[in-house]
């Protein structure tokens, strides 16, 4: 019996149970702990797909498995926070842009896995729905630390709620279209500053919140700046390059 697939489903498997227990968190009010845990699953997501690769342990059903902890943990996980803490007193837009959240991110994760058969080892067709899902979570982190005044960084008035929210429907967009993006990531040497810096976010200190405004100023680079700097990157690379099969493209 081969075991090595064991090992990153259940790295899935854990990231699964982190984003349930972070919709429990966000039901029971506990909007910090909730963000806590939708980061804790986005770690454990990026090394399921790592311990795989490296064990050569890589399974469809471990493949199929990630998208449904991607819906959970990045999709309705950080709508469903972002409705409770700020956008139910909204009005129409917060309903709108909880909406927006789910839909663009349970259509990029469907058409992933339809025109991607490399799953996102060459780049990206779209804004990786994880990108946004850490935009709010760390944001939420940021306002709940008791670190930050309410006067200086508010979720639900004010310049910054404005280019958070903002940010937030610019980014359900990019979800959604054409726009390449490449793999930020490869391998544990290059996730090692990402875990360095989502572990320090479990230290109720000052150290988190700058750990915290410290990855979404990569994740608004990312968003908003790669694909302009990025000339060219893998996924634009000829898949004749390897005999594989030609991805299946969306009409326009």
């Amino acid at each position: 019996m081969n075991w090595r697939p064991a090992i990153p489903v259940g790295f899935t498997f854990c990231a699964m149970l982190a984003g349930f227990f972070s919709l429990m968190m966000t039901a029971a009010g506990n909007y910090y702990q909730a963000a806590q845990l939708i980061m804790l699953s986005m770690l454990l997501d990026g090394l399921d797909g790592t311990l795989a690769r490296m064990l050569n342990a890589t399974t469809k059903f471990g493949g199929e498995l990630d998208t449904y902890v991607d819906m959970t943990s990045f999709g309705l996980a950080p709508a469903f926070l972002a409705h409770q803490l700020v956008l139910k007193d909204a009005g129409p837009w917060g309903l709108v842009i909880t909406c927006a959240i789910v839909l663009s991110g349970v259509s990029r994760l469907s058409r992933f896995r339809v025109v991607d058969p490399f799953r996102g080892q060459r780049g990206y067709l779209g804004l990786p729905i994880t990108t946004n899902a850490g935009w709010i979570a760390l944001f939420v982190m940021i306002a709940e630390s008791g670190y930050i005044s309410d006067d200086v960084i508010s979720l639900s008035h004010g310049p910054w709620a404005t280019f958070i929210w903002g940010c937030v429907l610019a980014m359900v967009i990019l979800q959604v279209s054409y726009v390449r993006y490449g793999k930020p990531t490869k391998g544990l040497k290059g996730m090692a500053p990402g875990v360095l810096l989502i572990t320090a976010l479990f230290f109720n200190s000052r150290w988190s919140v700058a750990a915290a405004f410290t990855l979404n100023a990569f994740g608004f680079y990312f968003a908003f700046l790669s694909p302009i700097f990025a000339r060219r990157h893998a996924m634009l690379v000829a898949y004749e390059d390897e005999k594989e099969e030609e991805p299946v493209t969306l009409p326009r």
